[in-house]
């Protein structure tokens, strides 16, 4: 008789979102230390995943500490997942922009930041991907409060989206002055900020160039004169 699979909802990088995964392998490893007077103990638990949908694989890590507990005694269980769970994906346009270019790598370290639990760091990284924009754009006039004006001045952006742009800027700084760390929600408005001003300045105009080769012509007939 055939074994039942075990399956079990997890997260998946792929598919994005919980899907049902089924359990390949399962080791378990329980540790203690201490003598007569007093012990402390732990565990670790290791689950080998696939997705059944696009049948990706990775390791389910649930691990507990008996001094790190809850309010009522009980040890609190850390899960996490390698590869980590992807917060946010990445554009499907990134792979158009050169990845040697300084603001792809830096792009590139943000979601890797966000995949890590790292939210001061990418909020750092949104702040200077915006700041390398702009000097790209209109060169460096000594402060970043002249270089956003220039921007806004070349019209690159408009007066709507330079609140909204100075809203993604104002969460670096206090990030890095002011010991803020930033929401999921914040981070997801800075990103889309930014990701917004990246595929505008550097893509999408080329894109409806090249699309605009293709679309037909209208026929402009010239006016008659009407008989007198």
């Amino acid at each position: 008789m055939e074994t039942p699979k075990t399956i079990l909802k997890a997260h998946c990088n792929i598919c994005g979102g919980k899907r049902n995964h089924e359990q390949l392998k399962l080791i378990e490893k329980r540790w203690s230390d201490g003598n007569k007077y007093y012990e402390i103990d732990g565990g670790d638990l290791y689950i080998l995943l696939e997705c059944m949908g696009c049948e990706s694989v990775k390791v389910l890590h649930e691990s507990w500490f008996s001094e790190e507990t809850d309010e009522e005694g009980y040890p609190i269980t850390t899960v996490r997942y390698y590869p980590s769970s992807i917060f946010r994906p990445k554009p499907n346009w990134l792979w158009l922009l050169d990845k040697e270019w300084h603001v792809t790598k830096l792009l590139n370290e943000i979601y890797q930041a966000l995949q890590n639990d790292a939210p001061s760091l990418a909020a750092m990284g949104v702040r200077a991907v915006i700041e390398a924009i702009m000097i790209d754009k209109v060169g460096d006039h000594g402060s970043f409060v002249a270089n956003l004006k220039e921007f806004q001045n070349k019209g690159y952006i408009s007066s709507l989206q330079l609140g909204i742009l100075e809203v993604a800027l104002e969460m670096g700084h206090a990030t890095i002055h002011r010991a803020f760390v930033p929401k999921v929600e914040q981070l997801e408005v800075a990103l889309d900020t930014l990701e917004s001003l990246i595929h505008a300045l550097y893509l999408l105009e080329d894109q409806a160039k090249h699309h605009a080769k293709f679309i037909p012509k209208r026929d402009v007939q010239p006016f008659s004169q009407a008989d007198d």
